[in-house]
């Protein structure tokens, strides 16, 4: 199995070098505490030629977060950077207690996501972040996917105040999609291909690379028309979700995270919301039987990326092969990822 391809710009340097360009060009004074990640975030050069503007706290995810929110406080404009997998277990204390319950201005870069840390170790996968911050109220949790999202994301981020918790991975992410918005306004939701096929793909972040390569292939090998919804927001929910779930049978949920909580919970809310559209038969068990989970159900250990998604079930082949088994035996099948 071949490698990453370190050629290309990758999804974290895209949105760190964006933001930081956004930043210095707002007239708000901010700055960038690190836990130990100075170097992992590509920000080494930054922080050479603006030191003012960067603290690096070292491995002390809970004294970076509790740190950001008095440094907000005190008028600052505050982003915290480390691995996704530290910050949501160590730091979700004053997240909460500090951060969200005061609505203080502080965007917490989460770093190396899902199975995305790779050979870093199992213990820097992320694998339950986002379910983990989702249940605190008041975060904005938000992902881009490929480098262009990346970009319009950090022009949110920079004009709009957090809490807000922003999944990363260090890695190429590669969409055949072309967005035909060239702003810079970046959409909580955006259809990476829309077709009136009887199966909907929805993905987070860079899964979304996965949920593509999976609907080209329902189309070549299966003759299945497939529709992808990248969903680059899980808290608060994009708006309109319910209705752009309704029309379809089948709704997939690709996520490298492990158990409910995640895209597949936003998923299940908002087939179950109480003024969707989303009309169905009572006796079909909604949302169970329209929604099939592929996801963790557990860890796949140490790796290459790579290789993880495919222990996991999560390359776009084997997404896909289960989504066409799925609807041989019924969309009521609901599964986690693991083979």
């Amino acid at each position: 199995m071949t490698g990453p391809d370190t050629s290309a710009e990758t999804q974290l340097e895209a949105f760190t070098q964006a933001l930081c360009d956004e930043l210095l060009q707002r007239p708000e004074p901010f700055v960038i505490v690190t836990c130990d990640a100075t170097l992992s975030f590509r920000l080494g050069r930054f922080a050479q030629l603006h030191p003012e503007h960067v603290v690096d706290v070292g491995i002390a995810e809970a004294t970076a977060v509790a740190a950001a929110f008095g440094l907000a406080r005190a008028g600052l404009r505050v982003v915290v950077a480390g691995f996704a997998a530290f910050l949501s277990l160590r730091a979700l204390e004053p997240l909460r207690s500090l951060v969200a319950l005061h609505r203080a201005d502080v965007t917490v870069l989460a770093g190396m996501t899902g199975l995305s840390a790779g050979r870093d170790g199992v213990q820097h996968q992320a694998t339950e972040d986002a379910a983990l911050v989702r249940a605190v109220p008041g975060v904005e949790i938000v992902a881009p996917s490929d480098a262009a999202s990346a970009r319009a994301l950090a022009a949110h981020c920079a004009a709009n105040p957090g809490p807000r918790w922003v999944r990363l991975v260090r890695r190429p992410v590669t969409l055949r999609h072309v967005a035909s918005d060239t702003s810079r306004v970046w959409p909580p939701a955006r259809w990476l291909a829309q077709g009136d096929g009887s199966v909907l793909l929805c993905a987070h972040g860079a899964l979304c690379e996965q949920a593509e390569q999976a609907a080209q292939i329902l189309t070549d090998r299966y003759a299945v028309t497939a529709s992808v919804l990248e969903v680059g927001r899980l808290a608060p929910p994009p708006p309109g979700l319910p209705d752009l779930l309704r029309p379809y049978p089948a709704i997939v949920a690709c996520e490298d995270q492990t158990g409910p909580g995640a895209l597949a919970a936003v998923l299940s809310e908002a087939l179950t919301a109480p003024h969707s559209e989303s009309h169905a038969d009572p006796a079909s068990g909604l949302p169970g039987s329209r929604l099939l989970r592929c996801d963790l159900t557990a860890s796949p250990g140490s790796g290459d990326y790579g290789e993880l998604l495919h222990a996991a079930g999560l390359t776009g082949e084997l997404i896909a092969a289960r989504v066409a088994q799925s609807l041989v035996t019924g969309p009521g099948t609901s599964t986690g990822g693991m083979p």
